[in-house]
């Protein structure tokens, strides 16, 4: 691995971190794809990325000046420092009359006028980054393979002798295969489409490591925007770094033997209206008086409606979510890309310096995670990341038994937590009344008992034992 090579953006910020800082300097890229998948794009992105006193060039094959400036404006992409060569069909071979033959052609030793007309240019303009959309067309154009590739090694002899960061495009195609391409240059960015949707995935890059595995992406009015997939790092909070978050509720406190170790994943689990959202309302109410920073994501719950239900129950989180000491952001799960949302958290993790986060619910995450047809996989993988991070996790899981047997999690996640809390409903003397009991814990002991318990009129208040148990099976 190359950490002393200097590093150029690649225009688009999650790609830059895919790559661990961007391209290498004065290398060639290739960027492999289908039609409207986001190679010009990226294209017009890493040129723009270069700063004004810098000039780059966009050679084209496919689309004319106007088009592409016109497309970038619309994206709000700057191309003011960017300088164009068109060299498309129809304002070569047809105003000039001309056919691929003749423009291809070479004689007594003279360069092919087209290979003349690009190596004029960057000696003209000097550009220090050039993007090539797409070098496939040469293949159409070319009389035959030898004569292309002739042409391709001329060229990336020429821009490496200069010098120059190389972005070129290829068309994904079984007609027309790429391998000789992918062996010629630095790295391969392939830009697809599959059941999760848009992803970008780097099959190559010399001289560094990069974030391997597919990355979701987006192409929008802002243009193309890349969510890396972020893999659990090794390392862990030492056993001295660990605090416990409590709810202030003596008794329950008691049960978890003073409370959920920092740097663990924690299930809160139960049927509809038992009061899951409200037990870890407590938990940030009580990191936020201690002074820790807590962000609470709602999948399904208005944000207006849980800090209602909170200061009527007299737990203290409006005062600190209208001074900023709480965050509590509302999800469109239909909106939202699973690792855009795992961008957003860690961003929020980073620039904030967030210790504890609340996903309600685990439903409403599934709905962004099911967009790969690997979900649970990419569910171990974000709340592993924030805890290995040394970041603590609440889950919120909604279950659809009542009381009788039941599961900790239809979605099959309870192996994920470090800590279970159960809540259900019993019936005593012909009444329904709400239980609690910690099921799981794994770093300390914990009161094994099922408690009956209240919301209301303040807060939570934990009754004696139940006597009989109920059957769990999970």
């Amino acid at each position: 691995m190359n950490d002393t090579a200097k590093r150029i953006s690649t225009g688009v910020l999650g790609l830059d971190r895919i790559l661990l800082g961007g391209f290498i300097q004065q290398s060639v890229y290739l960027v492999r794809g289908g039609s409207g998948q986001g190679k010009t794009t990226l294209g017009l992105h890493f040129l723009s990325a270069v700063g004004k006193q810098e000039r780059t060039l966009f050679i084209g094959f496919q689309e004319s000046e106007d088009q592409l400036k016109h497309n970038a404006e619309l994206m709000g992409i700057d191309v003011s420092n960017i300088q164009f060569l068109n060299l498309t069909l129809d304002k070569y071979f047809f105003t000039h009359q001309q056919d691929s033959n003749a423009f291809f052609a070479e004689s007594n030793g003279k360069q092919n006028p087209l290979l003349k007309q690009i190596i004029e240019t960057v000696k003209r303009l000097a550009p220090v980054q050039i993007f090539i959309d797409s070098i496939t067309q040469l293949r159409f154009l070319a009389t035959d393979i030898y004569q292309y590739r002739k042409l391709v090694l001329c060229l990336f002899y020429y821009f490496r002798k200069q010098n120059i960061t190389v972005l070129l495009t290829s068309e994904i195609s079984t007609e027309i295969p790429d391998e000789d391409l992918q062996s010629l240059t630095d790295g391969v960015i392939i830009l697809d489409t599959g059941t999760a949707g848009a992803f970008l995935q780097v099959s190559k890059f010399r001289g560094s490591d990069f974030l391997h595995g597919a990355h979701q992406m987006r192409i929008d009015s802002h243009g193309l925007e890349v969510f890396p997939r972020l893999l659990p790092p090794k390392a862990n909070l030492a056993e001295e770094e660990r605090w416990r978050w409590s709810t202030g509720v003596e008794k329950l406190d008691k049960m978890l033997y003073g409370g959920l170790e920092a740097g663990t994943i924690s299930l809160i689990t139960g049927p509809s209206g038992v009061g899951k959202s409200t037990l870890a309302s407590l938990f940030a109410a009580r990191a936020v008086a201690h002074g820790r920073k807590v962000v609470i994501y709602l999948f399904e719950e208005e944000i207006s409606s849980l800090l209602h239900r909170a200061s009527s129950l007299k737990i203290n989180l409006k005062e600190p979510f209208n001074n900023g000491r709480v965050s509590i952001e509302q999800i469109e799960p239909s909106h939202c890309l699973a690792d855009e949302f795992a961008m957003w958290v860690n961003q929020k993790v980073e620039e904030e310096g967030v210790e504890l986060i609340i996903l309600d619910s685990v439903a409403g995450l599934e709905l962004t995670l099911n967009r790969n047809e690997k979900a649970k996989i990419a569910l171990h993988a974000f709340v592993k990341n924030l805890s290995r991070r040394g970041l603590s996790v609440i889950l919120i899981n909604e279950i659809e038994s009542l009381s009788e047997q039941f599961r900790i999690s239809e979605s099959g996640i309870s192996y994920l937590s470090d800590n279970v809390i159960f809540l259900r409903y019993v019936e005593i003397e012909g009444e329904l009344k709400k239980s609690l009991g910690v099921l799981k814990k794994r770093l300390s002991p914990f009161d094994t008992r099922i408690y009956i318990y209240e919301i209301g009129p303040t807060t939570l208040s934990i009754g004696d034992s139940v006597v009989k148990q109920g059957t769990l099976s999970f």
